[in-house]
């Protein structure tokens, strides 16, 4: 199932999420455990609304105020809760679908947990990926599955990324990319750009780079190795 990308460019208000080191991104999946009170709160309300929340990056040197305000990023995923279930003393899993790339407009203060007015990120330069073959897919994807032969695990994860499925280009390359486990300042960045042209460049330079490593690997060692994939 492909998360739904409503590309409307509006403004709206939704509670934000910061955490440390995870970066959403749009037709991607995050599970997420629940348990403090402002973010059981959070959960609580966006499942009596329309169940969305903004997934945001933390900024370096958050230790220092986490339970209170520490910086976050401008730009983040708006999410959109698939799946939930309550346990006990109200907490929560979660699943989010990813929707579409926001900017913080301005924060709203009179809730236990962060909100904001944001603005929702139009893709730019992207394409529908249902007329026709497009040249940027299929090389995307045959250059994926000949690094995905060569990783442990490989096989289980093209099939997690149902790479077939997508019908934009944004989607498709947003979807690959949120699988390589890579820093959070990497994933910003790509979070960050919205012209998806530019998006599938980085990401084909990033598997022929992952493709080119482990071949190296081997020829040095005489055996796999593991870059790990999330």
């Amino acid at each position: 199932m492909e998360p739904n990308n409503n590309q409307t460019i509006r403004n709206m208000v939704i509670p934000l999420f910061p955490l440390p080191t995870t970066v959403f991104y749009p037709n991607t999946f995050l599970p997420l455990h629940i348990f403090e009170p402002r973010y059981r709160s959070m959960v609580a309300d966006a499942l009596e609304g329309e169940g969305k929340i903004g997934m945001i990056l933390l900024k370096a040197g958050w230790e220092k105020d986490y339970h209170g305000t520490p910086e976050i990023m401008t730009i983040g995923c708006v999410g959109k809760i698939e799946r939930h279930s309550q346990l006990p003393e109200g907490k929560y899993n979660i699943l989010l679908s990813g929707l579409h790339r926001f900017r913080i407009l301005q924060e709203i203060e009179g809730k236990l947990y962060r909100q904001a007015q944001v603005e929702v990120l139009k893709e730019i330069n992207d394409q529908d990926l249902t007329i026709g073959s497009l040249p940027a897919k299929q090389r995307l994807i045959k250059n994926m599955r000949l690094y995905l032969k060569n990783i442990p695990g490989g096989e289980k994860v093209e099939r997690s990324l149902d790479m077939e499925s997508c019908d934009r280009l944004g989607g498709f390359v947003d979807r690959i990319a949120y699988h390589f486990d890579l820093p959070a300042s990497k994933m910003q960045e790509f979070l960050e750009e919205q012209d998806v042209q530019k998006r599938a460049k980085s990401l084909h330079s990033l598997i022929e780079f992952k493709t080119r490593l482990i071949q190296i690997s081997k020829n040095m060692k005489g055996g796999e190795v593991d870059f790990r994939m999330n």
